[in-house]
């Protein structure tokens, strides 16, 4: 009875053990996919926030440095940058490459400009009000690209004079979700006079 015993008792171990090995592995949680819209919208408030310093009373600039860092925590080391030219004899883009290139712009952006808004266009159709135009593809070589068209309004820091544009962003963002390339569209600014 003993020897019925223990035989069955090895049999029950020996099928919970295989009934463990045969279930298939539990799969890793899957990720949620990157939602386009709150991505470009992330990178329109980084670029907003390069105004958001001051200077002291002693003269000094103060949190420059660190709007400049949050906007570059959004781009892979490597990025490419295509961004319109700021010197006005300049014809055509400016190309930068590596976040020490981007950042230097992003200083001198900062520098010069004041009441920055970069906003995404909205655009409404039907019952539709007001939806944002993100428009997103998968790349062949990997990663997401993100573009939409934007408006922006600003003011110079030098004269206080306020210029408006409109154009596009295109951004591609590698698989670790930085921004790996960007560039940025913009027709030819129009001072706005107010009265």
């Amino acid at each position: 009875m003993r020897w019925l015993s223990v035989s069955i008792l090895t049999t029950l171990l020996m099928s919970v053990s295989v009934g463990r090995a045969q279930t298939p592995a539990e799969e890793p949680p899957a990720q949620a996919e990157p939602d386009p819209t709150l991505m470009g919208q992330e990178w329109v408030d980084r670029l907003n926030t390069l105004d958001d310093w001051h200077i002291s009373m002693d003269g000094r600039e103060e949190g420059i440095a660190e709007v400049v860092d949050g906007f570059l925590e959004l781009l892979a080391p490597d990025v490419l940058v295509e961004i319109p030219p700021y010197d006005e004899n300049q014809i055509g883009p400016v190309m930068l490459v590596g976040t020490e290139q981007v950042g230097l712009w992003a200083g001198k952006f900062a520098r010069s400009h004041v009441d920055v808004v970069y906003s995404l266009k909205r655009q409404t159709a039907g019952e539709v009000e007001g939806e944002r135009m993100v428009y997103s593809k998968p790349l062949p070589w990997g990663g997401l690209g993100v573009s939409f068209p934007i408006f922006v309004d600003y003011r110079t820091r030098e004269d206080r004079r306020r210029w408006w544009e409109v154009g596009a962003v295109f951004l591609e963002y590698n698989e670790d979700g930085k921004i790996r390339r960007f560039r940025i569209f913009q027709t030819e600014k129009e001072e706005v006079i107010t009265e």
